[in-house]
């Protein structure tokens, strides 16, 4: 199974932690992904799986992959300090362990919260730091098939329950915006690449439904 996967993952990754403590962050990464229909499990996988397709290209893949677990720990889409949260709970593990590098991992986290870089601003201008290639990452559903598009989109909708549709849509579409609008959606060239070109047809085909009020939430 998926989860089974990433708890070999994070096992493979914290052999230097003992075994009450690495099962007791397992247990906290399990539960505060699984309830999450978008940033959940899935995401992980999704993640990883671009993580092991571009890891020959990371400079520091082991702190990489911690940045990956940690990222969204902390998530809750009433708030704007989940980076920050997250990276807390990062340093909270490092404390209970020898673990060393948590600025290095905090500061991809809280950088990456951010949502995009420089790079993504600057015409024709690409990116190969470790936190170009994790804002890519977290960004590589929206070069997806159109139809799986469409489901993240759905998903992403269900985390945001606080929100009326209108509401929702209004303030997706300013997100929409900003990523067409800006001349890199994806910072590195592997993943602007494979999925720059998509994500601008996907994103534009949502907008689109968002304006027309055509696009029917399922939540």
């Amino acid at each position: 199974s998926s989860e089974a996967a990433l708890v070999e993952r994070w096992n493979d990754l914290t052999t230097f932690v003992t075994e009450e403590v690495r099962q007791k962050w397992w247990t906290k990464i399990l539960e505060a992904h699984k309830s999450r229909r978008f940033s959940g499990i899935a995401h992980l996988e999704r993640m990883f799986t671009e993580f092991d397709k571009h890891k020959d290209s990371l400079k520091d893949r082991y702190a990489f992959a911690f940045a990956i677990f940690f990222k969204n720990i902390v998530y809750i889409t009433t708030k704007s300090d989940n980076p920050e949260e997250s990276a807390a709970l990062l340093r909270q593990f490092s404390q209970e362990t020898t673990f060393d590098q948590e600025n290095r991992v905090a500061e991809l986290i809280i950088e990456s919260g951010k949502g995009s870089s420089d790079v993504n601003l600057q015409e024709g201008a690409t990116g190969d730091d470790d936190l170009h290639y994790l804002l890519d990452f977290d960004l590589s559903f929206l070069g997806d098939t159109p139809e799986a598009f469409v489901g993240h989109e759905l998903a992403m909708r269900s985390e945001f329950y606080h929100l009326s549709d209108q509401d929702y849509a209004t303030q997706r579409l300013k997100t929409l915006r900003f990523f067409i609008q800006i001349p890199n959606i994806f910072a590195t060239k592997d993943l602007r690449d494979q999925y720059e070109a998509k994500a601008r047809v996907n994103i534009a085909k949502e907008i689109e439904m968002l304006q027309s009020g055509a696009r029917v939430y399922d939540c």
